[in-house]
């Protein structure tokens, strides 16, 4: 029992509060109580105290409205209910009625808010019993509760307070278990959902290597902007959770998907384009992202292929971009790109070496890429997370 009680005020210490039906209650309660009184409205001592009560009840549910701290505002209001509930049965009608809303507030404060506000009002209640009917107070009083309310008052405060704790504790036990079970099924949903996504990107993605398989100078350059493209994002700060990792990285994987759509013989031509057949190669770009938008379930994929060929000075293509217009992912990739271009080998040139790559990056001054993503990929060659194979190829490491 002891760990069931601290489990459950654990839960309502943090737990979000229905403010709508608590608006409704209050706004019920506060006409009851208008109604009750109404036949003694003309004795104003009498229900001066109850009238506010039931206008500040009724105005609950307007003002939480337009209050931005809710759980403040009520936390206040049961403050300002105390006092008033104190005055109201030290002076107010002397047939004990307001102890009777104090017994229903107990039960209703313990439903809503739970013990972290419930105990303290129980506690409360319990001094203002003992104060009235067990010490002298109850003879200075200016009417006398008589000796049946003495007697069923503090029992049916027991009574309330057994009832309302118990019946809590074990509601609340219930709305944990449910949460637990929605959040379990939750994650269930989400893992069958995220195998069913990456099903579908795989499907996508074998095309992406048909495609470096189908350029013969670009193979597996895919895979390597992909990988590079994830270690620029995290070493810039553009992306640091998982989610947004694997958008970029995929998006990267996709990027030249448009080419599916170039002929053979212009994607392999070593002779130089005409300028007709790199309008043709340009509008990969284009291709690229009318396939990708086609994946719902992956909406900032198509950014990849569409933006990688934007330059930060906005004179590259399709859009001329510039800057932050270029969306993030799309400026990630573009130096993904050119890096990977720059350090593999290709059948007119030899991959170039670590120090004209970082001359590169440092002198572009914002002219191809953003400078906080240039500078990334130098440090990221410095610290030898990105191997630069004309290195590796001095060094005998490959053939």
């Amino acid at each position: 029992m002891p760990e069931l009680i601290r489990t459950v005020y654990d839960y309502e210490k943090n737990m979000d509060l229905d403010y709508e039906t608590l608006g409704k209650v209050a706004f019920f309660f506060g006409i009851i109580i208008y109604a009750v009184n109404f036949k003694n409205v003309d004795q104003l001592k009498t229900v001066l105290s109850a009238y506010m009560i039931g206008t500040a009840l009724i105005l609950i549910p307007f003002i939480c409205r337009r209050v931005r701290n809710k759980k403040g505002f009520l936390l206040n209001f049961l403050i300002f209910l105390g006092v008033v509930l104190t005055f109201y049965g030290l002076f107010g009608v002397n047939d004990g009625i307001s102890y009777y809303w104090g017994l229903l507030a107990v039960f209703v404060i313990f439903v809503q808010f739970g013990m972290p506000v419930g105990l303290g009002w129980c506690t409360f209640f319990l001094v203002f019993s003992i104060v009235i009917f067990y010490t002298p107070v109850r003879n200075m009083l200016p009417y006398h509760y008589s000796d049946e309310y003495a007697f069923t008052f503090p029992l049916m405060y027991a009574c309330t307070f057994v009832a309302s704790f118990v019946g809590n504790l074990f509601y609340k036990k219930n709305r944990i278990d449910q949460d637990a079970q929605e959040k379990r099924l939750m994650k269930e949903l989400g893992d069958e959902l995220e195998k069913v996504d990456q099903a579908m990107f795989d499907s996508v993605a074998i095309v992406s290597a048909l495609i470096d398989e189908k350029d013969q100078y670009t193979k597996e350059h895919s895979l390597r902007v992909a990988r590079y493209s994830k270690l620029i994002a995290e070493k810039s700060g553009y992306a640091a959770d998982p989610s947004s990792l694997r958008v970029i990285y995929n998006a990267a994987l996709l990027h030249d998907i448009g080419k599916i759509a170039v002929p053979d013989r212009i994607l392999n031509n070593s002779e130089g384009l005409s300028d007709e057949e790199y309008k043709i190669v340009k509008n990969h770009t284009k291709w690229g992202s009318d396939i990708l938008k086609e994946l719902t379930f992956y909406p900032k994929i198509f950014y990849g292929a569409r933006y990688h060929h934007e330059r930060y000075d906005g004179k590259g293509y399709p859009d001329g971009l510039k800057g932050d217009e270029i969306p993030m992912e799309g400026r990630i990739i573009a130096v993904a790109d050119t890096l990977d271009a720059m350090n593999s080998e290709r059948v007119y040139r030899k991959p170039c070496s670590k120090e004209y790559i970082i001359n590169v990056f440092e002198n572009d001054n914002g002219e191809q890429f953003e400078p906080k993503l240039a500078y990334a990929v130098c440090e990221l060659i410095r610290e030898g997370k990105i191997k630069i194979l004309a290195d590796d190829i001095e060094s005998g490491t490959v053939d």
